[in-house]
């Protein structure tokens, strides 16, 4: 006997393995966001100190204004990053959820496959004592018919 939910459990399997694979590019995406993010920031702070030693000598009005717009540049792009690190980031809490559920689910299978593994292991070794009490009693029977 074999379990019958087999072919489910292993539909689980897949289920789950490719969850959590999608869950994986989420996460690589967050990162990729996130490392972005970093650049932005170490290049704007590179940037104000690279404009804090122009100010101690001489500025004009040109370079001043490609340096604020460079930094309401980088503002929009920070304000933007945040946006889409929180969507992916609801977009992961979605597919943690669903990943726990496919694993509940096949963790049942397990535990019912365990189970039906157990009975069978059980129904086995009564058959197999049945027989042997056949067989003893069989000996037995022989026994005394020959005494």
């Amino acid at each position: 006997m074999s379990f019958r939910f087999e072919t489910i459990l292993r539909l689980n399997k897949n289920k789950e393995d490719l969850l959590q694979r999608d869950m994986g590019l989420i996460n690589a995406m967050i990162q990729k966001q996130k490392d972005s993010q970093h650049f932005m920031r170490e290049l704007t702070n590179n940037k104000k100190d690279e404009l804090n030693q122009k100010k101690r000598q001489d500025l004009d009005v040109n370079t001043m204004i490609l340096y604020d717009n460079f930094f309401h540049g980088t503002q929009a792009h920070k304000t933007r990053q945040d946006t889409i690190i929180s969507e992916i980031t609801l977009k992961l809490e979605s597919k943690r959820k669903e990943v726990v559920e496919s694993m509940r689910k096949r963790k049942t299978l397990e535990v019912l496959k365990e189970r039906n593994i157990l009975n069978e292991k059980k129904l086995r070794e009564k058959k197999d004592i049945a027989i042997q009490d056949e067989n003893a009693s069989n000996l037995w029977g022989r026994k005394m018919n020959s005494i």
